[in-house]
């Protein structure tokens, strides 16, 4: 018998085949299902080499056994005359039947679908620059209990990193910060910040509820997988109430900065696409542009930029470094310019004690990204943060946030910058509509509710105070801060000293002033001097010099002791504190933080009251411009006045800070013990009476 009439009979070709077929679905098999288990990128190669490897061993098997009534026996152990190959081949002939078939209803169904795909993301959007309304269907896709949503409402989830090195997840979470980027500077969107979206990473909620939090009617989720010179995106795009994928698209192409600009380019068209939504020739052209041809520049920009956004020292001291790599390689990369300007800000803000060196080095980085591109919304951002930060200039500030604002509408930070910008400014309503707009656009930050309830409690909008500090803490419930906010929302709101006790509780420990603050105004409002004294004693040194104020330890002892009766005592540190502020006063000079903390400590030093009027005045008059400070210093003035037994200039003081915007109620002066020394004054009564 010739070889090939045995390999026949013995089915070893059918074998082959069978195992071919089944090697093949196995393959497919794996690629559908790699993104939904998020197998890493060598388990495929793994699988297709255990495949290749094992395909001889099953062809030796063939050969050498034979399938039998009685189990597998060697071929040479059986009787021909018995042999059942035949009967074991027909079996064979099925089974391969059979996956050719489940293999051709792949191909027909891969290949339609993906048809499909194809035009979703190739199709170019109708482009126009009026958006039009939504469609009728657009709109049913809402249910009634959410028919407020924006139907183009989106919440991009944090992509998976599939690489094989865990290392490269600040590459995959670049990509999605640029993704977001890109999508913010389109009007007709509604994009959630990447900070309310990064605590969906490995969640295990469903869309539905996700989509809920967020407020938004639709969820992108996507991957990224780099392998040397490749890089592969998988989107998807889903409608989170019916769980519809609207459109989804994998990209595999070569690693280069050019294709990673494209493929961002690309998904936020055919989002548009999938939408109905409309692009302007501006934003078109916005999508179309790369900031960068150079990857390696690209990569040392996404971890700078990674390291950043956190505003720590550290970190933002490393972005300086990347940042610096990045534009020796493209000395033309703009984004790589604003992004060492705001480090620079950063650092000179929070960490630097005022180096103007820092702001020096900002101006001249936001001066080279500006003589590459003088209009793109990151200069803007940039130069809005330098007249804020920089100079307190909130006028220039709120003039480029405006212009960030007009070229990426969906950039939370911006409106968070022109919110603080405009509350300084004294522009207060402005303030309250951008930070309603920031907070539809980054919903999860505790903090920034915080923010927002200081803000109405400022304006005296107590119920509102109260439903935004409530949000905070849902978010976040023992967040130091934010319970710090509460308790004088409690205070000036209710006069709920006892609430301000509990949540200030532990807060002298903190080293952030604002809650070592809440936690002595609490106690002194409650006439828990012991407390407080305890407190101040061991104040931090940190805390004394602030950007706003000046508090030495020894100056909050004086006080202290004045409440509680211990006049000499009172006087000892008033003398200490007076002692190093003229040391402060040799290199800070007639800064407005000496001069009120001045005049406070005269008041407690016992000066005459002329000398302790003149330096009042002369501490408002150094004053910048400022919408809050500006009122907190006046009620300090008033503080002062009435600590000095100034019972008609405190009252005439204090008297317009009942108005909004401001820190004061019948509430906080009721219980501040600054003010019980005139508490008898027919002025005093009768300015209380009115405002109750």
């Amino acid at each position: 018998m010739s070889l090939l009439a045995e390999l026949k009979r013995r089915n070893v070709i059918k074998v082959a085949i069978a195992y071919a077929v089944t090697a093949w679905v196995l393959l497919q098999a794996t690629e559908v299902v790699s993104d939904i288990l998020e197998l890493p990128a060598w388990a495929p190669k793994l699988i297709l080499l255990m495949l290749v490897v094992g395909f001889i061993p099953a062809l030796i098997v063939a050969w050498a056994f034979e399938l039998t009534p009685e189990g597998v026996k060697l071929d040479s152990e059986v009787d021909r005359s018995r042999s059942i190959t035949h009967k074991t081949g027909r079996k064979l002939d099925f089974i391969i039947m059979a996956l050719l078939g489940l293999s051709l209803a792949y191909f027909i169904w891969e290949s339609r679908f993906q048809d499909e795909l194809t035009t979703a993301a190739t199709t170019p959007p109708v482009v126009t620059v009026a958006a039009e309304p939504a469609t009728e269907d657009a709109v049913r896709r809402v249910p009634a209990e959410r028919a407020d949503i924006n139907r183009n409402s989106i919440a991009v989830l944090p992509f998976a990193n599939r690489s094989a090195e865990a290392s490269d997840a600040y590459f995959t979470d670049g990509i999605h910060d640029d993704l977001l980027t890109q999508l913010a500077k389109i009007g007709e969107f509604s994009v959630i910040s990447r900070t309310s979206v990064m605590e969906y990473r490995d969640t295990s909620k469903n869309l539905k509820d996700i989509a809920r939090e967020l407020d938004v009617a639709n969820i992108m989720e996507g991957a990224v997988q780099r392998s040397g010179n490749r890089v592969r995106i998988n989107v998807q795009l889903i409608d989170a109430e019916t769980d519809e994928h609207l459109w989804a698209e994998i990209y595999d192409r070569e690693l280069s900065a050019e294709n990673l600009f494209d493929i961002q380019s690309e998904i936020a068209q055919a989002i548009a696409t999938a939408l109905e939504a409309t692009l302007s020739d501006a934003e078109m052209a916005n999508l179309a542009e790369a900031p960068t041809t150079n990857v390696a520049a690209y990569d040392l920009y996404l971890q700078a930029r990674q390291l950043s956004v956190r505003q720590e020292e550290l970190g933002n001291q490393t972005a300086l470094e990347l940042f610096r790599e990045a534009i020796r390689l493209d000395p033309e990369f703009k984004l790589a310019w604003t992004g060492l300007a705001d480090a620079y800000l950063t650092l000179y803000w929070w960490y630097s004690g005022g180096d103007t060196s820092l702001r020096d080095k900002a101006r001249e980085a936001i001066d080279r990204a500006r003589s590459i591109d003088d209009d793109f919304p990151e200069l803007f951002m940039s130069e809005g943060l330098y007249w804020y930060w920089g100079f307190l200039d909130y006028e220039r500030a709120i003039y480029n946030y405006g212009r960030a604002i007009e070229q990426a509408p969906n950039d939370a930070a911006g409106y968070r910058g022109l919110a603080w910008a405009s509350r300084r400014a004294d522009l207060w309503e402005q303030s309250v509509e951008a930070y309603r707009t920031s907070l539809r656009l980054d919903p999860r930050i505790a903090l920034y509710w915080g923010d927002f309830a200081v803000t109405q409690m400022l304006l005296h909008r107590y119920d509102e105070a109260r439903d935004a500090v409530t949000r905070a803490r849902d978010l976040d419930p023992a967040d130091p801060v934010i319970k710090s906010q509460q308790a004088f929302i409690e205070l000036q709101g209710d006069g709920n000293v006892e609430a301000a006790i509990q949540l200030t509780t532990g807060a002298q420990h903190s080293s952030e002033w604002d809650n070592f603050d809440a936690f002595i105004v609490a106690r002194l409002a409650a006439d828990r001097f012991d407390e407080a004294l305890t407190a101040a004693e061991s104040m931090s040194a940190e805390m004394e010099v602030q950007r706003q104020l000046i508090r030495l330890r020894e100056g909050l002892v004086a006080e202290i002791r004045y409440f509680m009766g211990d006049s000499a005592a009172a006087r000892e540190a008033a003398d200490a504190a007076w002692f190093r502020l003229q040391t402060l006063r040799g290199t800070m000079g007639n800064d407005y933080r000496i001069l009120l903390a001045e005049a406070r400590i005269a008041a407690l030093r016992g000066e005459p009251a002329g000398q302790i009027e003149a330096r009042a005045a002369d501490a408002l008059a150094a004053q910048p411009a400022d919408g809050i400070e500006s009122r907190r210093a006046q009620l300090e003035v008033a503080r002062i006045f009435a600590l000095a037994g100034l019972a008609r200039l405190a009252v005439t003081r204090l008297e317009p800070l009942f108005q909004p915007p401001s820190g004061v109620s019948v509430h906080t002066i009721g219980t501040d013990p600054a003010f019980d020394g005139i508490r008898d004054e027919p002025g005093f009564i009768a300015m209380m009476e009115r405002q109750r």
